[in-house]
């Protein structure tokens, strides 16, 4: 257990470096928008913690991505400890709650007769499954960003344009490809990350 332990906390570390390393390397949008904003896949290595380890783990990663970026990255854009809360910390541990779909990762192949049935059915799952992870936690950061957009950046609405459209618009604009990106990422990444790993094992000690 203390071995399972440390190699979460190291996983979690590894997690927070590549995410500030993909954050570096994030197309910003600052020229045109602005508040900020970039297209990155700085969300995958959270999705894909969140799909090993849980949503716990996930958020907790999340949240210390976040606070990285908030305090140490480039393109930071606070105006209130609120909103550096909700787009920052709050927005990026959300993006954890992909590791709500962990539990379905992991299922016997049930009594089938036909191996290379059974694998193929259950690769396909595990491609679906962390699509739709990468989605819900996608989707979970837009909320917080698009909440933040309503409440302290509603002044650069324009006037025929309502604070929340604006905000919807905006954060679409940037989020909508990075959601897209860390999708297919994911789809790619997650299954092979998941035999190199040897995730299976894992999960089958913690489902004993």
């Amino acid at each position: 257990m203390r071995d399972m332990r440390i190699r979460v906390i190291a996983e979690i570390g590894l997690a927070v470096a590549l995410f500030a390393v993909l954050e570096l390397l994030a197309l910003s949008l600052s020229a045109f928008w602005p508040a900020g904003g970039s297209i990155s896949l700085s969300m995958l290595p959270i999705v894909l913690i969140a799909l090993m380890r849980g949503p716990v783990v996930g958020i907790i990663c999340g949240v210390l991505a976040g606070i990285l970026d908030a305090a140490l990255l480039p393109g930071t854009y606070i105006v209130t400890p609120i909103q550096a809360l909700l787009d920052y910390p709050v927005a990026y541990g959300l993006v954890g709650l992909a590791g709500l779909f962990k539990p379905g990762l992991f299922s016997r192949n049930g009594t089938t007769s036909n191996t290379a049935i059974a694998a193929k059915s259950n690769t396909t799952k595990i491609v679906i499954l962390a699509v739709l992870g990468a989605l819900v936690g996608s989707s979970a950061r837009f909320i917080a960003h698009f909440a933040s957009g309503v409440i302290f950046f509603g002044m650069y609405a324009p006037d025929f344009q309502h604070p929340a459209v604006f905000s919807a618009l905006y954060n679409i604009g940037y989020m909508g490809p990075s959601a897209l990106a860390t999708m297919v990422a994911a789809a790619i990444i997650y299954p092979i990350l998941r035999k190199a790993l040897n995730l299976d094992a894992d999960l089958e000690a913690a489902a004993e």
